[in-house]
Formats: structure tokens, C-alpha cells, sequence
């Protein structure tokens, strides 16, 4: 029967050795050999090297108080061990040394043993030990566990009974403490390295330059893409203060200084006294007292044209896809071949539907800049107010929205093909015409010229010749333009290739309803007696209308065909100076609209059926005032001027 004065956890160790360990007898506990206790050792090797410092800071208040300090794994075995010389010799005469097991069920009560058992710090002194040769000595002893609350092994500290304190247990308990604190802050330190690891290997695989620095401007990340872009070494850039390397224009450091997010902002930074020209956009890391770091994103101007190409696509016409066999045709394709070798400006003629589209990028994909980007720029798509924008760019500061890149500088390395040149306002054409002589533009905004590299091609189905003589078309920019010519035929003057079209018209119709398609004899008849004022162009759609009405027959019959015109009415190319031309037919359109409406454009343009930008235009090219037709409606309306 136990004492009712013992301890409860003492009694309850008592009570498990009764049966099991012979008190009377000296100690044999069992020791691993040394091949096994090193590779115990190596397993442990991370815990072990926490432990020690803490059980030489332990010893370092013990010392010479004939004391050690043990440390065990989660079964018993000693790991590791510091003290006093004869307390080390005293437990070795008690085979008690590195590689013993400290188990309960092998040295009956004790502090380690009992700690590992009841998963909580404990001492036993004197006389509550269960084996009497240990009755002489004073233990304690703390559970270590992990951050999941796995049981790690054992701190312990032996002494002689005469010496032991009270305090050695909180001791332990300490020590025991900042051993799972270090292993937690060990791991999660391990845990963050690993996944900043992984995301410098992200940052490194993007496409896009990475740049942080503190607020003290000094680099904490600089991916290889960043450093590519501003030609500095990687390793320079690390740890280096960025105002050593960059300079930043004023209006970004007015967004660093005012903390203004940024994004996609053409700049040209100073790197080294080089100019780098770039994309650039800013974010802001903000922690709980205040500010901590500055994110930059750099994107390569290169790269947004690149883009801009890859929407675009490159050009796949090619010449030999150019369909005749008529002289004319033939004639076409012999200058077309001639235009793309050459570095000069291409004015491609002829009505509207012949393929002038087509041609401009043939030329450019059989060109030495069929590499590089085509851009069209459609004169009569765009607003006569934001043409100039649109063909030059706009730079902007920080705060007066986002700047963008002009069309000559997208089609860098390329070809840039003006559709329907006529269209093109005057301003716009002295644009034209000052890249032509000098080889660079300037940015609506900017100060800064900038060096482009762009082959010019031109269409038109007007008179230019008679929009230079009205001063509606500049005539040095006509000569730059036509300094290689191509003229068109329209389908009437090849009716040798018309068969031929046909026949690539239906195969392409043949794929996408998925059945052959042909003409009958009288469809054919009809198809060769029209005139095809709208060429090329014109037939496709009327191909394309007869085979939807003939599905799912495969011939094409008469009745599948829209009205058509006869031969009779065919007419001539529009710049031809003998017949009416379609420009003066607007122009007195427009005068009777301005007499009818006395000048007001909001009626003009719906009684034309044009839009009010659309009217301005015109009235602009044709040098049109509406002030005379506005003061006769006041007259007759009885307003005194």
C-alpha cells in the first residue's frame, strides 16, 4: 500500500513498476551499441542541435554544483549529456552514459522516464524513486514536444539530493520551452525560405521585369527579366540602393513621392546615362505602420508590339494566291514582286473591291520586313478629331490618363499600310510626310522625337491628281507616295480570270457548307454579261448569297442570283479625268444640303445619312463654309444681323 503522503503522478509510477522492475537490485539498464546510437544521433541531428545550446546555458548556472544535463528522444534513449566531471563519472559507474534507456519500465521512477510516460514536467528526489540506488540523487525533467504537439524527447537534470533546488524543475521547464521555440522558428523560417524559393522561381519565369525595393530605396528583388530590361547585372542590382543605378522622370517620382499606383506608363528611365524605354507600373506594399516596400512591373516597349503583332497576324497572302492569268493581272504581280525587294513607298490603285487590302500584305509578306509587324491605319474609320492621336500616339503624365504608342512606332521593323489614303486630313498628311523626310515622329505631348524604322504603302480609289489640283491632297506627299505605283484592274478588264475566281470563290464555300458546289451553263452566262462594278469584292458576295439559297442543292441555278446589271452599264475607273467623278457628285450633294438646311450640320448629316464627324470631314477636305448659307436662313427667318 502507497503512503497517502506521496505524490499522486509518483504513486501512480510506483503502482506501474511494482511488477516489473526489482527495486533491491543495482541497475542494468539496456545501452545501444555505439554503431546504433551514432545513427541515432544523425536522426536526430536538427533536434540535437537546438538542444545543446540550451543545455549548455543550463549548465552554465549548475556548474560545479556536481549536476548534469540530459537529454533524451521520445522513448528514453540518452542523446546527449553536459556536467560536472564526477557527476558524469558517477552516472557511468550507474551504466548511465549516451545510449541508455531512461525508460521507467528499465530504471523504475524517474524523472525522464515518468515526464515521457505523463507527458508533463516532473521531479523526483530521494527516496521517491522506485530502485534504491537512485534514492542518493535529485531529478527533473520537462517534456519536449512539437508545433503539432508530437512528443520530441525529454530535458532532465540530475544532481545529489543535498544539492538539489527547488527551482531546478522550472528550469527544465524553460529549457524545454525555448528548444520547441527554436524548432518552431527553425521550421517556419524553413517553411518561408522554401516557398520564397518558389516564388522567386514564378518571378523568374515571367516574361515581365520584377523590381521591389524598401522605403529606403534599397533592392530586395530584382527578377532576371528587370535586370535584363535595364541592363544591369542581377547580382549588382540585390541589396545595391536603386538611385545608384535608376533614374526615374519627374512626373514618376512625383507618384512614388504622393504613393499614386501606375499602371502601364511609357517611360524612359535613365539607367547608368543609358535610356531604356519602357511600361512601367507601380504598386504599393503597405504593412500596420505604414509603408514597407515599392513594387515596379517593367514591360519592354518591344514586347506590346510583338502583341500588337501577334493580334494583327502575320500577312499569309501571297502573290501566286493573287488568281489570273490576264495580261493585266500577270502585270500586277510582276510589279507587286518588284515593290516588296524594294525599300521605297507603295501607292496601290484601283476601285474599290479589286483586293488593294490584299496586295499591301502580299508586298509586306514577300518583303525583307515580312518578320516585322503590319499595321493598317483605316483614314476613313477614324474621326478627323482623334486622327492626329491615333497616328502619332500621346504622352501623358502621372494622372492625366494612360499614354499610348504611335501607330508608326507598333509597326516598328514592319510595314504600315494607310487604307484609303485620299481620307487622309492635312495635318495628317504633313505628319506623313515629315516621317517620310526625316525618319522619326513625336508624340502628342512630348518633346521628344523618337527614331522609327516603317515602310509606307498607300491605297486609294480616288483622283488623287484632282485633289492635289483642288489642294485637298498635298502634292509633295502624293510624289513621296507614288513613287512605285500599282494600278488594279477592276473585273471588267479581266474577264479572262473571271472562270478562275469563280472557281476559288466556290471551293472556299465548298469547305464551309461542307458539299461541292458548281454553276449551271445560263449561271455562268449571267456571271460573264456583268459588268461588276464592285470587282472582286462583288463577286464573292454574290457567290456567297447564291450558294446559301441554292443549300443543299449543289448547283447553283439563275433563280439563286440576286438582280444583276448587263455589260451595258459597266463603268470606268473613277480617276479617269473624263467622266463625272464621285468627288464632285459629294460636293454639290453637300451644297444643296447646306442650302437646304441653311447651314445647319445636325440636318445635313441626317438628310445625307452621314454621321456629323463623318459631314465635318468632308467639309474640311472640300473646304466648304456654311457661314453664307447660315446668315440667307437668318434672313428669311427676320433675325437682323
Amino acid at each position: 500500500m502507497v503512503m497517502p503522503q506521496v505524490r499522486p503522478i509518483i504513486a501512480a509510477s510506483w503502482r506501474r513498476c511494482w511488477a516489473r522492475v526489482d527495486p533491491y537490485t543495482s541497475l542494468k539498464p539496456p545501452r545501444l551499441s555505439d554503431q546504433h546510437l551514432f545513427s541515432m544521433q544523425v536522426n536526430y541531428f536538427e533536434l540535437m542541435a537546438i538542444a545543446r545550446p540550451v543545455m549548455e546555458d543550463i549548465y552554465q548556472y549548475i556548474e560545479n554544483s556536481n549536476s548534469a544535463v540530459l537529454f533524451t528522444n521520445s522513448v528514453g534513449y540518452l542523446l546527449d549529456w553536459v556536467g560536472d566531471p564526477g557527476m558524469l563519472a558517477t552516472l557511468e559507474s550507474m551504466q548511465i552514459e549516451p545510449g541508455t534507456l531512461l525508460a521507467e519500465s528499465e530504471l523504475g521512477t524517474n524523472a525522464i522516464g515518468v515526464a515521457l510516460l505523463e507527458r508533463e514536467p516532473v521531479q523526483v528526489v530521494g527516496y521517491e524513486h522506485f530502485c534504491q540506488p537512485l534514492h542518493d540523487f535529485g531529478w527533473a525533467a520537462a517534456p519536449v514536444f512539437d508545433i503539432s504537439g508530437k512528443l520530441l524527447g525529454a530535458l532532465g537534470v540530475v544532481t545529489r539530493v543535498s544539492n538539489f533546488h527547488p527551482y531546478a524543475l522550472g528550469m527544465v521547464v524553460a529549457g524545454a520551452r525555448a528548444i520547441e521555440a527554436q524548432r518552431q522558428s527553425d521550421q517556419l523560417l524553413e517553411e518561408q525560405n522554401s516557398q520564397l524559393a518558389g516564388i522567386n522561381a514564378i518571378l523568374a519565369s515571367i516574361n515581365e521585369g520584377i523590381l521591389a525595393w524598401n522605403t529606403e530605396g534599397i533592392v530586395i528583388h530584382a527578377n532576371p527579366t528587370a535586370a535584363e530590361i535595364l541592363k544591369v547585372p542581377q547580382e549588382s542590382l540585390m541589396g545595391a540602393h536603386l538611385d545608384a543605378f535608376v533614374k526615374f522622370p519627374p512626373y514618376v517620382l512625383d507618384a512614388l513621392h504622393r504613393q499614386i499606383p501606375v499602371s502601364d506608363l511609357e517611360v524612359q528611365l535613365s539607367v547608368l546615362g543609358e535610356t531604356v524605354s519602357c511600361l512601367l507600373s507601380l504598386q504599393y506594399v503597405r504593412g500596420r505602420r505604414g509603408l514597407r516596400a515599392i513594387l515596379a512591373v517593367l514591360r519592354p516597349l518591344k514586347s506590346l508590339r510583338e502583341y500588337v503583332q501577334r493580334q494583327v497576324g502575320s500577312p499569309t497572302f501571297d502573290l501566286q494566291n493573287l488568281i489570273g492569268e490576264s495580261p493585266a493581272i500577270r502585270r500586277v504581280r510582276r510589279l507587286a514582286r518588284s515593290a516588296a525587294a524594294a525599300r521605297g513607298c507603295v501607292l496601290i490603285r484601283g476601285e474599290s473591291g479589286t483586293g488593294k487590302n490584299l496586295l499591301a500584305r502580299a508586298i509586306h509578306y514577300h518583303s525583307p520586313r515580312s518578320h516585322g509587324p503590319f499595321v493598317v491605319f483605316a483614314c476613313t474609320a477614324v474621326p478627323s478629331e482623334l486622327v492626329l492621336p491615333e497616328l502619332l500616339g500621346v504622352e501623358r503624365g502621372v494622372g492625366e490618363g494612360i499614354s499610348h504608342a504611335s501607330k508608326f512606332e507598333l509597326a516598328d521593323g514592319g510595314t504600315l499600310f494607310f487604307q484609303d489614303v485620299e481620307a487622309l486630313p492635312l495635318e495628317a498628311q504633313s505628319v506623313l510626310l515629315n516621317y517620310l523626310e526625316l525618319g522619326i515622329i513625336q508624340r502628342i505631348g512630348s518633346r521628344k522625337p523618337i527614331e522609327v524604322d516603317v515602310r509606307i504603302i498607300a491605297s486609294s480609289s480616288a483622283n488623287l491628281e484632282h485633289l492635289v489640283a483642288e489642294g485637298n491632297f498635298r502634292a509633295d506627299l502624293f510624289y513621296r507616295l507614288s513613287l512605285f505605283e500599282i494600278v488594279l484592274p477592276p473585273l471588267r478588264e479581266r474577264k479572262q480570270d473571271l472562270e478562275l475566281l469563280i472557281e476559288q470563290v466556290l471551293q472556299r464555300l465548298a469547305r464551309q457548307l461542307g458539299h461541292p458546289l458548281s454553276l449551271s451553263k445560263d449561271t455562268l452566262a449571267i456571271l460573264r454579261a456583268h459588268s461588276w462594278p464592285g470587282n472582286v469584292r462583288e463577286l464573292e458576295s454574290v457567290l456567297t448569297r447564291a450558294a446559301v439559297q441554292a443549300s443543299p442543292s449543289q448547283i447553283i441555278m439563275p433563280a439563286h442570283l440576286p438582280p444583276l446589271q448587263t455589260s451595258t452599264d459597266a463603268g470606268v475607273p473613277m480617276w479617269m479625268p473624263n467622266l463625272p467623278r464621285l468627288e464632285e457628285i459629294e460636293r454639290q450633294a453637300i451644297l444643296q444640303a447646306a442650302q437646304q438646311c441653311h447651314g445647319n450640320v445636325s440636318q445635313m448629316a441626317r438628310l445625307l445619312g452621314v454621321g456629323r464627324t463623318t459631314l465635318w470631314r468632308h467639309l474640311r477636305r472640300m473646304n466648304i463654309s456654311l457661314d453664307s448659307y447660315r446668315e440667307d436662313g437668318r434672313r428669311e427667318s427676320g433675325v437682323s444681323l
